[in-house]
């Protein structure tokens, strides 16, 4: 998996803390926390990629995905289920393993076999180890009277006993192996169901050694936790202060430390957009004596997308390239007629910035562009003027129009008086794009221009029904 976000320091940082950790005998937990899209379940599956790449590689990792699990009303059951996969999957490696490691996986493998196959066995009277090879949007057709409750495993296997049972199979284990028990999209589980697997873990590997690893959005994570104990502090003025101070002493109960989870960086190679420039050309146009004048290269392009997307979760920009690479293949078999070479950069940028307008913002206005604040310059902006209100998708979204305005700032042109003149003129690469936003000025300020002008008019023809194609790809 690529580093689209440049986020191997990060790696790095988990990795110290697992290995300063891995021979605790009493075990570790931290937690991943960053808020919903920003990458957490891509760091989670490279860390265990990584660690397991490791020279002498004594790992043995358990991934438990407490959303795609949560059909269960009892959480061991299903924890039982992931370790049971991992212990079968890790045995059928037999050439990896000497055969008595091999024999002790097996061996646990059984054990917590044995205690699943009794409770599902009786509960829901389907064979366990049929249950686990199946594939799991096979138990969200389970009749919900089939389900297991805390209170049916308490009554049909004590849980003091289950428990001290894993305990015994985790420590055998742990004589050859270094346990790392990693749990993704608890923060996707009802409230109730989320505190519930926190209580298992903690059972499970409370002064155990095995490390824990939690992906978890802190702020929504804490709002739960409050709702479900009644503290909810709606009649103080520090109602968030004293929610997250709550959250914060409960959590302590089940984590050693958080870890917040960066935003991360592009990186700066087009490679981020998976293969989408690949339908565009580079735009290199000299002046009519020879000095650069348009200069649409990878680098440009790569730093142009890049400070757009800079801090924009990874999920939404792969949401926005795919839905630009759709649109992008609608407007082509409409039938526009259009040189292949005539596709350009230029095009990309625009349709990127048409894409975030009706896409992602909800707005049936294009960005313009207008006068800075400073009077000095031109900006590409959604705002008609600074301050005036705006929908909750801009607001949602402030940063990547924010970014949009930062890259996409040309200085005003001065005249010999020294008075800056109050009209767009293309001058350079940034300029050249802000033209396909604004109408071809009448008079245009010399020859070449013109000539310029008249190339951009024609490009609008294939951008106009690209948006048409959008915005009935986005109506509501």
């Amino acid at each position: 998996m690529k580093d689209y976000l440049s986020r191997q320091p990060y790696l790095d940082l988990l990795k110290s803390i697992i290995e300063n950790q891995k021979d605790n005998p009493i075990g570790y937990s931290f937690a991943i926390d960053g808020e919903w899209g920003s990458g957490k379940t891509w760091i989670l599956q490279e860390l265990e990629k990584q660690l397991l790449e490791e020279n002498d590689n004594k790992y043995l990792i358990f991934h438990y995905n407490a959303w795609e699990n949560d059909f269960y009303d009892e959480p061991l059951v299903a924890i039982l289920s992931v370790m049971i996969e991992k212990l079968n999957q890790v045995t059928s490696q037999k050439s990896i393993y000497e055969a008595a490691i091999d024999e002790l996986l097996k061996q646990a493998s059984a054990d917590l076999l044995t205690l699943i196959s009794g409770i599902v066995k009786e509960v829901t009277k389907i064979d366990a180890e049929k249950i686990i090879k199946r594939k799991k949007g096979f138990f969200r057709r389970i009749k919900e009277n089939t389900k297991l409750s805390t209170k049916n495993i308490n009554t049909l296997v004590p849980l003091q006993h289950t428990l001290q049972e894993v305990h015994n199979n985790l420590k055998r284990l742990s004589e050859k192996f270094h346990i790392i028990l990693v749990v993704d999209e608890l923060d996707r589980c009802l409230p109730e169901y989320a505190i519930k697997v926190l209580e298992r873990l903690h059972h499970i590997c409370n002064k155990m050694p095995v490390i824990q690893i939690l992906a978890i959005n802190k702020g929504h994570l804490a709002d739960n936790i409050s709702s479900v104990f009644g503290k909810k502090f709606y009649n103080s003025p520090y109602s968030v202060e004293l929610t997250n101070q709550f959250a914060e002493s409960y959590l302590q109960k089940f984590v050693d430390a958080i870890i917040p989870l960066p935003n991360g960086h592009p990186d700066s190679k087009l490679e981020i957009l998976n293969g989408l420039e690949e339908k565009y050309n580079p735009y290199i146009r000299p002046d009519n004596i020879g000095r650069p004048f348009i200069n649409l290269d990878e680098p440009f392009v790569a730093d142009c997308i890049s400070s757009i997307m800079n801090g924009v979760d990874r999920r939404l920009q792969e949401k926005i390239f795919k839905q630009v690479a759709l649109c992008h293949e609608l407007t082509i078999q409409s039938g526009i007629a259009i040189e292949e070479e005539r596709i350009t950069y230029a095009f990309l940028i625009y349709e990127l910035l048409s894409c975030i307008t009706k896409y992602v913002l909800h707005s049936n206005t294009m960005f313009f562009v207008r006068e800075a604040a400073t009077k000095q310059s031109f900006i590409l902006s959604l705002y008609q003027v600074d301050g005036m209100s705006k929908t909750v998708y801009e607001t949602e979204h402030s940063s990547i129009i924010s970014n949009i305005e930062a890259f996409f700032s040309v200085p005003k042109i001065q005249n010999q008086a020294g008075q800056f003149i109050d009209t767009v003129f293309i001058r350079d690469t940034k300029s050249y794009l802000m033209a396909f936003f604004i109408d071809k000025l009448k008079f245009p300020y010399w020859t070449f221009e013109s000539a310029v002008w008249g190339w951009i008019e024609e490009d609008k023809v294939f951008l106009k029904k690209y948006d048409e194609i959008m915005n009935m790809l986005v109506k509501k």
